[in-house]
C-alpha cells in the first residue's frame, strides 16, 4: 500500500527561538536565542523523512509543480543529505512549508515571496529504472 499518510508537519527557514510558557500553556518567543533553531528544524525533518530517504537507492528526486515567479516548474535533483533535499524542494529566500509525508512521496505547500499563498507540490524518489534511463549513459 503506497498511498498511506505517515505524518504531517511544518518547517520554515526563518525560524524564531521559542520556549514553552507554563503560564500561557503555549510557546512564546524566547528571552534568549542561540541561533540553533534551524539545526533543530533540520534534525526534525531528517527524522520524519528518514524512511523515505533510506528507501531511495538512487539519491535522485523529482519535484512537481513548484510555483516560482514564472509559473509552476518540475524537475530532478540529487540529494544525499537532508539539506540537499530541502534545497531541491524550496527556493533561495525565506519560505515556510506545510507537508504530508506518505510512504512513497511528500506532498507539500511552499509559501514564499513569489507564492505567498503556497503551492501544491509533490516530491517523489526517482525509481531505479528511471535513474538508469535518465542519468546513466
Amino acid at each position: 500500500m503506497t498511498d498511506m499518510l505517515t505524518l504531517k508537519g511544518t518547517i520554515t527557514n526563518s525560524c524564531t527561538c521559542v520556549s514553552y510558557d507554563e503560564d500561557k500553556g503555549d510557546f512564546a518567543e524566547a528571552p534568549e536565542c542561540w541561533g540553533d533553531c534551524w539545526e533543530y528544524s533540520l534534525e526534525d525533518f531528517a527524522n520524519v523523512t528518514e524512511s523515505l530517504r533510506n528507501d531511495n537507492p538512487t539519491d535522485y528526486w523529482k519535484v512537481e509543480n513548484l510555483r516560482l515567479w514564472n509559473g509552476e516548474v518540475s524537475g530532478h535533483f540529487e540529494a544525499r543529505t537532508v539539506e540537499d533535499l530541502l534545497r531541491g524542494m524550496t527556493v533561495r529566500s525565506e519560505w515556510s512549508m506545510s507537508y504530508e509525508i506518505f510512504t512513497d512521496r511528500i506532498e507539500y505547500s511552499l509559501s514564499h515571496h513569489d507564492s505567498p499563498t503556497g503551492s501544491t507540490s509533490v516530491l517523489r524518489p526517482v525509481e531505479a529504472e528511471e535513474y538508469e534511463e535518465r542519468y546513466r549513459w
